[in-house]
């Protein structure tokens, strides 16, 4: 399966914010209840030591996990992160990355999600878990 814009409109969306852009993250793929990023690490992404800003690695595993939501959210509510947890196991070895997030539990109003990091052997290299408040439409009553 590849990522279906058409099909997960908010996914398109994100996929459109100019950070996306910058940094070259895109959505590979997703389904109802999770979602895969892709990054190809850039200069633009690294630190002082030359690797990969790991502001950088949190930006792509809530990204995934939002937009691992965003298959099961209506495409006008707004999916907001209250708390993220993250792990890092091990440095990036090579300079892609994937991030796949899921949807752990999708509440009426509060929802969690999960994302895994691998490198481009396949290698877990981070994880985490995260809090998102789901508000309705902007200009709809709660």
């Amino acid at each position: 399966m590849s990522f279906d814009g058409e099909r997960f409109p908010a996914l398109a969306a994100m996929q459109a914010a100019p950070i996306f852009d910058r940094l070259g993250f895109h959505f590979s793929d997703a389904d109802e209840g999770w979602a895969e990023i892709s990054f190809a690490a850039a200069p633009v992404a690294n630190n002082l030591y030359g690797i990969v800003h790991g502001g950088v690695w949190l930006f792509l595993a809530d990204s995934a996990m939002g937009g691992a939501l965003g298959t099961v959210c209506d495409p006008a509510e707004r999916i907001i992160t209250t708390q993220l947890d993250f792990r890092w196991l091990r440095g990036l070895s090579g300079s892609q990355i994937r991030a796949r997030g899921r949807v752990i539990r999708r509440g009426r109003s509060v929802s969690h999600a999960a994302v895994s990091l691998f490198d481009s052997e396949g290698r877990e290299i981070g994880q985490g878990s995260a809090t998102y408040v789901i508000l309705p439409p902007e200009g709809a009553s709660a």
